[in-house]
């Protein structure tokens, strides 16, 4: 699998340590961390401020004044880094997450797919947890507006996907596709046939050109595989 990274805004300096929970903080000098509830283990680094976090928070959600204030004023970022092998590892890192605002930090910046949530909007997304992937996955419109891809899905080891912006809800399928690729039920490749019931079918078929060039950050070596009705 490949690396997530995880950024958050927190209201201490670089200097000091973070308290994530009474038991386990995090110090200045701090390499890794495991966080209670979690076996997934994060390797640590701890930045400065920066001055562009906030822009980036109001790019990809809406934020009420007490969030953008909170951001706005962080002290430092605390990255946590480190891989996750199944949908278990997802959700322990999902609580992570949580553990993270309940202890202040003001948001998260999923790098590996270009999301940034507040709190409220990552538990809203999150939802029940039915879906533990949701938030991992970034959804973006292509140049042509005609087409939604996902962005994240290399973290999984998993070609990103893309659909036509005329299917019936294209936003749900994409997430439903995504999860049915990472639990096995469908094969990543092309030909595979997703079925929905209800006479209700899909096949995916491999794009030969995607969003990004190969040097670009968000390339996805795995490919691009686009959801078309059959």
């Amino acid at each position: 699998m490949n690396q997530f990274v995880l950024a958050f805004p927190i209201p201490v300096s670089v200097d000091e340590t973070f308290a994530i929970t009474e038991n386990v903080k995090v110090a200045a000098d701090a390499k890794t961390v495991m966080i209670p509830g979690c076996s997934v283990q994060f390797n640590v680094v701890r930045q400065p401020a920066m001055a562009d976090v906030l822009e980036i928070f109001k790019d990809h959600c809406e934020l009420n004044a007490e969030e953008e204030k909170a951001i706005a004023s962080h002290k430092s970022l605390l990255f946590l880094l480190g891989n996750v092998k199944s949908m278990n590892d997802v959700e322990m890192v999902n609580t992570a997450i949580l553990k993270m605002f309940t202890a202040g930090a003001t948001g998260v910046y999923m790098q590996q797919a270009g999301t940034a949530w507040t709190e409220g909007e990552f538990r809203d997304t999150l939802g029940s947890g039915e879906y533990p992937m949701d938030p991992w996955i970034n959804i973006i419109e292509g140049e042509d507006e005609k087409s939604l891809y996902t962005l994240g899905l290399a973290t999984f080891t998993l070609p990103d996907l893309c659909t036509a912006t005329t299917d019936l809800d294209p936003e749900e399928l994409l997430l439903m596709a995504a999860h049915s690729l990472f639990d096995g039920e469908v094969p990543a490749k092309s030909g595979s046939v997703i079925d929905w019931g209800e006479g209700e079918k899909y096949v995916l078929r491999q794009e030969l050109k995607g969003l990004f060039s190969k040097d670009a950050p968000e390339y996805n070596k795995q490919g691009l595989l686009r959801i078309v009705k059959k």
